[in-house]
């Protein structure tokens, strides 16, 4: 699944379309299209996993779950859930999930635990996770509500550079902890979004699916029972807390 770093460069390269006119949209998906036709594409927001597209009669959110993809003037020989067509190109999503949204943005969406978002508040997250107390670090760290656009290559790699064990009890943590976790998060985001900007691909971990880690120790692998989900870390390096 997409992380916070790669929908917001996927805004990037799409911000071409904004201000244009909506020539056709479509897909099979069950959000109803109609009505984006011959409307103008006023802006293309991003929040966390959400791309978001922005038009007066309404929000469209686009959210590429596990499987999804999104190309830009190009199609693949299959049908499109959700599509954009303009003078100047096209948007073809595949396997994504599009739905109008009820209400405004600022009534749908919190800026301030979006973690590439300026608005974004360390005290205000700080306060969240302290809800958190009886759940792992590992879990609070993919709450979408606590962390918005934190996903696993984030996760484990925010983990190694804070020291802290994925599977510490989140309420054992020490404050200063909590904070240089808060701090490797928004750090690796910026460096993981920048990195595509410049290279196109993000290939650089210190922990994430390697072997090694960047300070020589042995990675550990473990699949976590409720999500299925790998994560990686270092018993050297990461202090477990319980």
């Amino acid at each position: 699944m997409p992380e916070a770093p790669a929908i917001m460069h996927l805004k990037d390269q799409m911000n071409i379309f904004k201000g244009k006119i909506v020539k056709d949209a479509g897909g099979y998906g069950k959000m109803k299209t109609a009505w984006i036709k011959g409307k103008k594409l006023i802006d293309i927001l991003t929040w966390g996993k959400h791309l978001l597209f922005v038009f007066k009669e309404g929000t469209v959110r686009v959210h590429l779950g596990l499987f999804g993809e999104v190309l830009l003037n190009e199609r693949k020989n299959v049908n499109r859930s959700f599509y954009l067509t303009f003078a100047n190109g096209e948007i073809n999503g595949y396997i994504i999930r599009a739905l109008l949204l009820e209400k405004t943005l600022k009534e749908t969406y919190d800026w301030r635990t979006d973690i590439l978002s300026a608005e974004f508040d360390k005290g205000h997250v700080r306060s969240l996770i302290k809800l958190k107390a009886n759940k792992t670090i590992d879990d609070v760290l993919m709450d979408q509500a606590v962390f918005s656009g934190v996903g696993n290559k984030i996760r484990n790699e925010s983990l190694y550079l804070a020291g802290i064990h994925p599977l510490s009890l989140t309420g054992k943590i020490p404050p200063g902890k909590i904070t240089k976790l808060i701090n490797e998060v928004i750090t690796y985001a910026k460096y993981f979004y920048d990195q595509l900007g410049k290279k196109g691909v993000h290939d650089t971990f210190n922990v994430y699916q390697q072997e090694y880690a960047a300070d020589g120790s042995e990675v550990t692998m473990k699949v976590l029972p409720s999500t299925k989900r790998k994560i990686f870390f270092s018993e050297h390096r990461q202090q477990l807390y319980v």
